[in-house]
């Protein structure tokens, strides 16, 4: 999936951080295989590297979730911490608020 074409990324950067603060989220690749949770939305970098994006892609096929792929690091900056390349989002209501902006591809 991708933001909506009029949508900017801001929009969705809100709803992130809300999930972030109340802990509704599962942080990167390895922690979202081994987790008993599946999440509604996996949000994740473009600079993610090619063997997690197999394995990626695995999970969302086998888990049949909905992935949005954000520019670089915007994950950095929008959470001001190194390295995130893969935020799962497990609330409803926000990981529907997120897809609202979305379209299918």
């Amino acid at each position: 999936m991708r933001l909506k074409s009029n949508i900017p990324a801001n929009k969705i950067d809100c709803y992130i951080n809300f999930a972030v603060k109340a802990g509704k989220v599962i942080w990167g690749i390895d922690s979202l295989t081994r987790s008993k949770f599946t999440p509604l939305i996996v949000i994740f970098d473009k600079s993610l590297g090619e063997n997690s994006r197999k394995q990626l892609a695995d999970y969302v096929g086998k888990k049949r979730v909905k992935t949005l792929e954000l520019p670089e690091n915007h994950l950095n900056s929008l959470l001001k911490r190194e390295n995130i390349k893969v935020l799962s989002i497990t609330d409803v209501s926000l990981a529907t608020a997120i897809l609202s902006y979305c379209d299918e591809e």
